[in-house]
């Protein structure tokens, strides 16, 4: 039962500190990327899981576009929150320019679903990681 505490007490506290980064990088977008106007070039809904026929259910999946100053077209994927957009949408992009294909977010004025999409999964699985694991420690007397 113990080994069953760690694995899963681990696990939710590699995916809780994962989501801290991702709002670690959107904030440091947000306060220093460059800014572009860019928009939706794709939206579609994605499959996703693995249920009996293959699909569990499907979820909304939105590709942003924008040009950098040299001209090249950088799409990426991102999460804007419950509304989302329609193809063709414009909006606002902030990027890293050393590294826009990896470091680009839409969120901002107005756009928060990219912080609050990970903080609604790093909340509950930060919580359960520290129950989980401070239960290990104190049934093995280290709390």
């Amino acid at each position: 039962m113990e080994a069953v505490f760690l694995i899963a007490g681990t696990a939710a506290a590699a995916v809780c500190l994962l989501c801290l980064r991702r709002i670690a990088v959107v904030l440091w977008l947000v306060a220093r990327g460059e800014r572009a106007r860019g928009w939706c070039a794709r939206r579609r809904m994605a499959a996703w899981g693995a249920g009996t026929d293959g699909v569990r259910g499907h979820r909304p999946e939105f590709v942003f576009a924008f040009r950098t100053p040299d001209g090249d077209t950088v799409e990426f994927r991102d999460r804007p929150g419950a509304l989302g957009y329609e193809e063709g949408a414009p909006v606002g992009v902030r990027y890293d320019p050393a590294r826009p294909r990896r470091r680009a977010t839409v969120a901002g004025g107005g756009t928060w679903g990219p912080l609050y999409v990970p903080a609604l999964v790093a909340v509950p699985t930060g919580f359960l990681a520290v129950v989980l694991l401070r239960a290990l420690a104190l049934h093995n007397g280290l709390g």
